[in-house]
């Protein structure tokens, strides 16, 4: 193994170190921070892994009553693990309108979750919802297999890099949330470190990594700057479903910053589709200036700008398609209930989702620039070095 090599696996183990500290530290400090909920709605206990044996009755209800109950079904399961494991109940089942959509029909065989409930000398059990987790890493295991066959190394790297990524969202900036500490400078620098570390693992400590990181935090910086000026501008409150009203009812408890979720969404939802751009750019470049060491930084930064505008357009429909898509059951709603425009156009919903979309599409754009401006500076010097000790190999040949 040449010296080069032996560097940039060195590199590569210290990256991985150096975020397994960042990971541990932060996750320890956050989570020590976070408050402490003692009335929580359910108890964790109590939740059994079963497995429907025989359906005893199916059938729909003839009484009106105040719950809304619609069908009821009768069914026995046997509890697959915990302290009731092997043991056969007979469960009855309420359907309102809600839930007969969520968890109707059930079925010999299915997988479920079921909620013990102690009413003292009653024991009442009911159906949560169907086991899904088996699944979800079943597919989680032909997603990481799929990308280390097709990328390697490569593929490897990006599934490190990929758990390191989602680590620091759900064990360091949600507890810092929930912690209730300054969450915009927090979000920028996991969204640094997520940049660096991700383009480190890739492609080793390098000008096209250090361009494409500058570049991807400028458009992020720009992406934030617009969300957060924007939230000002619009008066966004950040209250916009269902779950951001449960979340101000806990507010005693659990002060969120609701305009701060509304930020981080902004940063992080732009942050996959900004790195793309930034690293496409920053490679195309390096290749560009290696196979052409005479071209002039003027003419690196245009050819950025020329690469960029190709991938502009399809990176900015992955954004603004994306919350379309994650909007589009309340978008339905509007529709179906005829909402006036004005009243549609001016929802905070319907707002904060273009402002999103716009912020994080603005991100990508600046992002441009800034990558191709670092590129050429970057190389500039180790080009004119080249081509001075390239010029004295011709010359003492010549001699």
């Amino acid at each position: 193994m040449n010296k080069r090599k032996l560097k940039s696996l060195g590199v590569y183990f210290v990256t991985i170190l150096i975020s397994l500290l960042i990971s541990y530290l932060g996750s320890s400090y956050y989570s020590s921070r976070m408050p402490v909920i003692e009335n929580p709605q359910y108890d964790s206990s109590q939740f059994h892994n079963a497995k429907i044996t025989a359906i005893v009755s199916d059938q729909p209800t003839s009484d009106e009553n105040d719950f809304g109950v619609i069908r009821e079904v009768i069914f026995k399961a046997t509890i697959s693990r915990g302290v009731y494991q092997h043991r056969e109940i007979t469960v009855r089942q309420q359907f309102t309108l809600q839930t007969l959509e969520e968890l109707y029909p059930v079925e010999v065989g299915d997988a479920v979750i079921l909620y013990r409930i102690d009413y003292g000398d009653i024991i009442d059990w009911t159906l949560v919802s169907y086991q899904r987790e088996n699944s979800l890493w079943l597919l989680a295991g032909i997603f990481v297999i799929m990308i280390i066959l097709f990328g390697r190394l490569k593929g490897l790297s990006s599934i490190i890099s990929l758990g390191f990524t989602i680590f620091a969202i759900f064990y360091i900036l949600i507890p810092a949330i929930l912690a209730n500490v300054n969450v915009y400078l927090l979000s920028l620098a996991i969204v640094l470190y997520v940049t660096l570390m991700t383009f480190v693992l890739l492609g080793g400590l390098s000008k096209k990594t250090i361009a494409a990181t500058l570049g991807c935090f400028g458009g992020i910086a720009m992406a934030a700057t617009v969300a957060f000026v924007w939230m000002e501008i619009m008066k966004l409150s950040g209250v916009l479903s269902d779950e951001y009203i449960h979340l101000i009812l806990l507010k005693d408890e659990i002060p969120i910053d609701l305009r701060g979720i509304m930020f981080i969404a902004v940063v992080i939802g732009a942050l996959g589709a900004v790195m793309d751009v930034s690293m496409s750019i920053a490679s195309s470049l390096e290749e560009i200036i290696f196979n052409s060491p005479n071209i002039k930084p003027s003419e690196v930064i245009k050819s950025g700008m020329n690469i960029g505008r190709d991938i502009m357009g399809t990176m900015s429909n992955t954004l603004i398609l994306a919350y379309i898509g994650s909007a589009l059951p309340f978008i339905l709603l509007l529709i179906i209930y005829a909402r006036p425009f004005n009243l549609l156009s001016n929802s905070e919903y319907i707002a904060s989702e273009i402002m999103q979309a716009i912020a994080g599409s603005l991100g990508i754009l600046f992002a441009m620039p800034i990558t191709a401006l670092i590129s050429a500076t970057l190389y500039r010097f180790s080009t004119s070095k080249r081509l001075a000790q390239k010029q004295t190999i011709e010359e003492s040949i010549n001699v």
